[in-house]
């Protein structure tokens, strides 16, 4: 385990404990879902970096998060893992408008739009082939889940993930998260939205 000091807020000296399953993971559209994500990952000892339109600097750094308003910074960081927390309506552009050539080769890409055809396409057909690809859907928000998600579902579909061990990892550490505060975790295709 490696630990490293940070300072928040002046002089407010927090420690965060790293493990082996910790990742970085970089949050697209950081309203009140992506907040809501990032709480989450905070408390389970994961680096997290966030982007959006809208300034939310000051929110990023009560939560713990390192915010990047332009995002080819934030693609310097090298995150492990890239989800995007965005309206559907925009997730289009979105993804079109992220600097892929400042990533590393294998991040996975992750939405949490719905478990649906649309997102399933439009990542095959943006994303450069050599990124991993998880759909998801959480049946759940800031206001179900604010008690806690134990029970709630979580429906997801692995679309393209390598077949190395890292990424078999990477992609498992994700769903743990999930899995770790008690989520009823549902393999579902895409394709024909049918359990797997």
């Amino acid at each position: 385990m490696e630990a490293s000091l940070d300072y928040h807020f002046g002089t407010q000296l927090q420690t965060h404990i790293k493990t082996p399953t910790s990742l970085k993971i970089a949050i697209i559209g950081f309203d009140n879902f992506g907040q809501f994500l990032a709480k989450t990952f905070v408390s389970q000892g994961h680096t997290v970096l966030a982007h959006s339109r809208s300034d939310y600097s000051d929110t990023a750094a009560k939560l713990g998060v390192s915010f990047f308003s332009d995002p080819h910074d934030l693609c310097d960081e090298h995150p492990e893992v890239v989800m995007l927390c965005t309206l559907i309506i925009s997730t289009k552009s979105v993804l079109k408008s992220i600097p892929f050539h400042r990533l590393r080769r294998r991040t996975l890409f992750v939405d949490v739009l719905s478990v649906k055809e649309f997102p399933r396409s439009l990542f095959l057909e943006i994303l450069p082939e050599e990124f991993d690809i998880l759909c998801t859907h959480p049946m759940f928000g800031p206001e179900s889940g604010k008690n806690g998600w134990v029970g709630l579902t979580f429906m997801c579909d692995k679309v393209r993930i390598g077949n190395d061990d890292p990424r078999i990892s990477r992609c498992g550490r994700l769903l743990d998260v999930f899995a770790r505060e008690g989520c009823k975790m549902v393999e579902m295709s895409c394709v024909f939205n049918q359990p797997l």
